[in-house]
């Protein structure tokens, strides 16, 4: 038996008839007498016209609808820069025309503090996990220990070749 023909069963039966007839149910409605939209235009036949009605809207309240398309995407930027970055060999880097020199240096610079602020949060939550979950140092795996000696090396290695960047 499915669901409808049970459905269709109660509504037959005579305790059901005898049910609406005391409390006066012809039908029921779950919508509880919710007043309709009174928004216009609320839900637009087309995105066009959406767009349309937005537009009027915010001159009306003195704002300027800023096009589709015409601001800045910053990931995408940073994901061209650092793919130029990463697929160039310093050669190319070099031979770039398209920027100055100086250009090519605050870029990377630019590029290196986004990249340093990414690692500085994974490094804080990384930590943080730790010590939450009183992970012991010795519960690390030898290959993950070896890593951090190995970043840490990294990261000595860098910090000199920044501060002769920076002299």
């Amino acid at each position: 038996m499915n669901v409808e023909s049970f459905i269709q069963k109660i509504k037959e039966s005579e305790e059901f008839i005898k049910f609406n007839d005391e409390m006066g149910i012809s039908e029921t409605s779950v919508t509880g007498m919710v007043a309709g939209y009174q928004t216009p235009k609320a839900f637009a036949p087309s995105e066009d016209a959406f767009e349309e009605h937005s537009e009027e809207v915010a001159k009306n309240q003195g704002y300027t609808v800023v096009p589709k398309g015409k601001g800045k995407n910053f990931e995408s930027v940073y994901k061209q820069a650092m793919g130029a970055l990463n697929e160039a060999s310093y050669k190319e880097f070099r031979k770039d025309e398209t920027r100055t020199t100086n250009r090519k240096i605050n870029d990377s610079i630019k590029n290196i503090n986004r990249i340093m602020y990414e690692v500085e949060r994974a490094v804080e939550h990384a930590s943080r996990l730790k010590t939450e979950m009183a992970v012991d140092q010795r519960t690390l795996w030898r290959e993950s220990r070896n890593r951090l000696v190995k970043i840490a090396e990294k990261i000595n290695r860098i910090s000199k070749k920044i501060h002769e960047l920076g002299a």
